[in-house]
Parts: C-alpha cells; sequence; structure tokens
C-alpha cells in the first residue's frame, strides 16, 4: 500500500513541477522586468555586516 501511495505522491509531484517549470519559462521575461537581480530592494546588506555572530 505504502508503495502505490508514494508511487502516485511521486507522479503528482513530477506534474507540479513540469507545469511550474513551463509556467515560469513563459513568464520569464515578465519576472525579470519586475524582480530584476535585486530581490532584497533597500536591503544594503550592512545588518549582516554588524549583526553578531550569535544573533538568531
Amino acid at each position: 500500500m505504502a508503495d502505490l501511495v508514494e508511487a502516485d505522491v511521486n507522479q503528482s509531484r513530477a506534474a507540479f513541477m513540469a507545469g511550474a517549470a513551463a509556467f515560469l519559462a513563459a513568464y520569464a521575461e515578465e519576472f525579470e522586468a519586475e524582480v530584476g537581480e535585486d530581490r532584497y530592494p533597500g536591503f544594503s546588506g550592512r545588518a549582516a555586516e554588524t549583526a553578531p555572530r550569535d544573533a538568531a
């Protein structure tokens, strides 16, 4: 029974991933225009440099 469930889940996962890849490929230019390379606008990165190493 477990093997059947696992096979079904793997098929569903593969179908989802194929659909997601096709969607991203179809809208890659739009995502690039909207998001671009700056994924964290306004973040200078300095907070990470000045934070204590043991900060959670």
